[in-house]
């Protein structure tokens, strides 16, 4: 490690910090958008928590107490009023006396490079006191001599190192859980939130949905969230066909499981206002990058391990996808402290139960009765379930609105956590009973929730009818896909109208491919739109997804001059009855517009049906071609969407002759005869 050194007055640096504090205004919070109608926070009120406490160490304290002996020795020596009072790798979210870390960064499709000029730039001009760099990357800035530099071999580690010294350990001083594995972590972690405030504790979140304390919404830095600037879409009540709403001023997750440095300050964050639990969700990519170093989770919870093709992409098999996950567990390694839930019925619990061999393990299971925690009793309907489940320390019933067999797997974690931590199961159940919906995680968008006031509540029932559900999951690989599916189907849906697409650059021919056969599989009525397409043509897109559907579809048609499982949009006008014979024939829909498609399934269900829109979840935006080299992204959300089409059924109620029990709506084109071009 080489080192270059000056000072930086702490008094100083301390001032310049509260003054840039003071000029960004009052930290200000918005809570998570489901709809215009949802509450949201007062962005000028000041978050309810004890102040964060100022820090400030020496440089060589921080290197010596991180273990780096012989760097902090030189300092000693050499620089003793050197002083850090904070640490960075975003050089937008620098202040002076920040640590500033060069760190190249994978976000998306892009790729940062905290070593670029313009980063190093950016971080000196916001007075960093020093910068860490990488062994072997020298700086093409000139820094400025009272600018200490270190070069180390690995500065992510490092920079972790660092963090975890500086801001004292936060993950241990709170009940830290971990949630891993394939499917289902942001529904556990949600559940297992509520279980911890039920029991009173106040509880902070890092997750795909929302880097939380309580409801206060955190930055990655672990400021607590402001919009920067006005939101285009704050006002609207929905979307608009065939066109992008500009997406600005709305909290945004990049990064399920943060970067190290980045998981080290939410932490602190969390632990400095007065946390006394966090819940941290663990991606395989995310455990992959490091981010889970020094969490010290007090428990450990595994969901399930299957297929993830584009975790495994980015990791480069399923032996490494399966290796990262192992990880988290095999660091579980103080049994006075830590514990593992275990999912019984996976097939790969054992490979995970011997990785965490060394602390306590409590199971649970719905078809393995030996579990520590598994269900007596269920019953699934499309608008609740309720269950009787046996624990170690009695038998719980639970009654809740998600709906689901795989549900029914996420709530017996989060009970299991709950009997680990010694919460009465009269609170774990109201804790349970209390998330009454999961952004984005088989959502039933016209589901009215427990309302205190009732005329609100008569309100909302009024403007979004029950005739039947419509669901909104984040369901974007195959088995994920075919779980949900097979769940509302278990849950006695009569028909399903799948309105899915696949998102583009991120995702495998083969992967669309199998999609679509699922879809094709598990629903009555399928209607295949966009994702977000990126820098991929829709139509490529939805070419790759209708492969997966079975020759005898596509057959009758072989002949035909264009093909008629395309958008109408591609096609000429005259081909349009053509087209629609065949689609309505097969209940196989082709609809690039996500806004039409979501509309069209909608408005064409009856009751005793389910709609699913799959793919997107909780996200609110789509991102498409910005007719350059590049991705513009707009305001898109299917729950806002589907809440919308359904506030406007009446409409459609009221026009009597108008028959919609097919598509397109009206009466069935008359018999199409083949085009067929003839070659003399």
């Amino acid at each position: 490690m080489q080192t270059v050194l000056t000072c930086l007055c702490v008094e100083e640096s301390m001032q310049q910090r509260q003054q840039l504090s003071q000029e960004a205004g009052p930290s200000g919070t918005l809570a998570f958008q489901l709809g215009a109608d949802d509450d949201v926070i007062d962005e000028d009120e000041e978050p309810p928590f004890p102040e964060a406490p100022e820090r400030a160490m020496y440089l060589s304290d921080l290197l010596g107490l991180a273990a780096e002996v012989e760097a902090a020795k030189l300092i000693e020596e050499n620089y003793e009023d050197v002083f850090i009072t904070g640490i960075s790798e975003d050089c937008s979210a620098t202040l002076p006396g920040d640590l500033y870390c060069c760190i190249e960064r994978v976000r998306a499709f892009d790729i940062t490079d905290g070593h670029d000029v313009e980063h190093v730039q950016a971080a000196i001009d916001a007075g960093a006191a020093a910068i860490l760099a990488q062994e072997g990357n020298e700086l093409a800035v000139q820094v400025p001599d009272h600018i200490p530099v270190i070069y180390a071999d690995d500065t992510d580690e490092l920079s972790a190192r660092l963090a975890a010294v500086f801001y004292d350990s936060p993950g241990p001083p709170m009940n830290t859980v971990a949630v891993a594995g394939t499917s289902g972590k942001t529904t556990v972690s949600w559940l297992v939130r509520g279980v911890l405030e039920q029991a009173g504790q106040l509880t902070g979140m890092i997750g795909s949905i929302e880097h939380a304390l309580a409801e206060h919404l955190l930055t990655p830095e672990g400021d607590f969230w402001k919009a920067a600037e006005a939101d285009p879409a704050a006002e609207r009540e929905c979307a608009s066909p065939f066109a992008l709403v500009p997406y600005r001023g709305r909290y945004l997750v990049e990064e399920t499981t943060p970067y190290s440095l980045q998981m080290q300050k939410l932490l602190a964050s969390m632990r400095d206002h007065g946390a006394t639990a966090a819940v941290v969700e663990c991606t395989a990519d995310g455990i992959a990058a490091g981010g889970t170093r020094f969490l010290q989770p007090d428990i450990a919870v595994f969901t399930n391990l299957t297929e993830h093709p584009q975790e495994q992409e980015l990791l480069g098999c399923r032996e490494e996808y399966v290796s990262n996950t192992l990880h988290l567990f095999q660091n579980l390694q103080d049994p006075d402290k830590q514990r593992a839930v275990l999912n019984l019925d996976d097939p790969n619990y054992r490979l995970v139960a011997e990785a965490c061999s060394v602390v306590p393990q409590l199971t649970y299971a719905i078809a393995n009765t030996s579990a520590d925690v598994h269900v007596d009793a269920v019953e699934f309907q499309l608008w609740q379930t309720t269950m009787i489940v046996a624990t170690p320390v009695g038998r719980l019933e639970i009654v809740t609105d998600m709906v689901g067999r795989h549900n029914v797997y996420n709530i017996l974690a989060a009970i299991a956590v709950g009997v680990l931590l010694n919460i009465p199961l009269a609170d774990i159940g109201a804790g349970i009973e209390s998330v009454q919906i999961v952004p984005g995680r088989c959502e039933v968008v016209n589901n009215i929730l427990n309302l205190e006031n009732a005329t609100e509540a008569e309100e909302l029932q009024n403007k979004l009818p029950r005739d039947y559900p419509v669901v909104v999951d984040a369901a974007d690989t195959p088995e994920r896909l075919a779980t949900v599916l097979e769940s509302l189907r278990e849950a006695g849906a009569s028909r399903v109208f799948t309105v899915f697409g696949c998102d583009g650059m991120s995702t495998s021919g083969e992967v669309r491919a199998r999609m679509g056969e699922v879809a094709h599989q598990r629903s009555e009525v399928v209607i295949v739109t966009n994702s977000s397409p990126r820098l991929e043509d829709p139509g490529d897109i939805i070419q790759d997804i209708i492969a997966g559907w079975p020759n005898e579809i596509f057959e009758p048609y072989a002949a035909y001059v264009y093909n008629v499982f395309q958008d109408q949009t591609r096609a000429p006008l005259w081909f349009e009855p053509f087209l629609h014979s065949a689609q309505r024939r097969w209940k196989r829909h082709i609809m690039e517009d996500r806004f039409q498609a979501i509309r069209a399934a909608i408005g064409t269900a009856a009751p005793g049906d389910v709609v699913l829109l799959a793919g997107r979840g909780h996200l609110d935006y789509i991102e498409h071609w910005d007719g350059e080299d590049g991705v513009v992204r707009g305001w898109f959300d299917d729950r806002v969407e589907a809440r919308n089409a359904l506030s406007k059924l009446q409409y459609l109620y009221a026009l009597v002759d108008l028959d919609r029990s097919a598509l397109p709506w009206g009466p069935p084109p008359d018999d199409a005869k083949s085009v067929v071009l003839e070659i003399e």
